[in-house]
């Protein structure tokens, strides 16, 4: 009689266990998914997103659950059918920087003209600190203008090549001819953009890396 009632019990438990198992098993959560392959960098609208039901265990790190924490929102990089939307790839403005670096508020972007050899030779990179110098174009700049310093220790947004694409650093093994820097992205104040646009016109660039502090 005892065996039959261990028995018993054994037979409830591993009914619960089982039970458990499968409501786990069946348990799905919402997660908002690209609708379609989406290579340029724009605002997202109802039609390019999706939601999926999928277990709790398959969600990456800062999965969006919900439609409207993602329409009007820029991702920071393209997306492909299916790629699941997360939180720290998604953008409140509209930027083409691949870096994901943004503007802080009240900021602007602006595009400097240089070559590489006036860009630290080649090496500027993203994230970076430079000091912006502007030297006078014999000319087009007013007589007596000298070597000014337009911005120091300005941040670093974007590098792109010639053709206006992100530019990539050539890997030292590879024999692959790249495009060459056309342009430095900083981010400036408010206050200086109208001397930056009239420096553009009449000056050539030196960046100067600034190391941290």
């Amino acid at each position: 009689m005892i065996a039959r009632r261990s028995l018993l019990v054994v037979a409830v438990i591993a009914g619960c266990i089982a039970g458990a198992l499968y409501y786990l098993g069946a348990q799905r959560v919402a997660m908002v998914v690209a609708a379609q392959d989406l290579p340029l960098i724009r605002p997202l609208t109802a039609d390019d997103i999706e939601v999926r039901s999928v277990p709790p265990d398959a969600l990456p790190a800062g999965a969006v659950a919900r439609v409207e924490d993602v329409i009007g929102r820029v991702p920071i990089t393209p997306l492909w059918r299916g790629q699941p939307l997360v939180a720290q790839a998604l953008a409140d403005d509209a930027a083409v920087f691949h870096t994901g670096l943004t503007l802080r508020p009240g900021e602007r972007a602006v595009a400097i003209p240089v070559a590489a050899v006036s860009a630290v030779g080649g090496a500027i990179v993203p994230g970076a600190r430079v000091d912006v110098l502007a030297v006078p174009l014999i000319g087009r700049a007013p007589a007596g203008r000298s070597v000014e310093l337009l911005a120091a220790e300005a941040l670093v947004l974007d590098v792109r090549t010639e053709s206006g694409a992100p530019y990539l650093q050539r890997p030292r093994d590879s024999a692959l001819a790249v495009d060459r820097i056309g342009s430095v992205i900083v981010a400036i104040s408010p206050s200086d953009e109208i001397r930056f646009a009239d420096r553009i016109a009449t000056s050539s660039f030196v960046l100067a890396f600034s190391s941290a502090r």
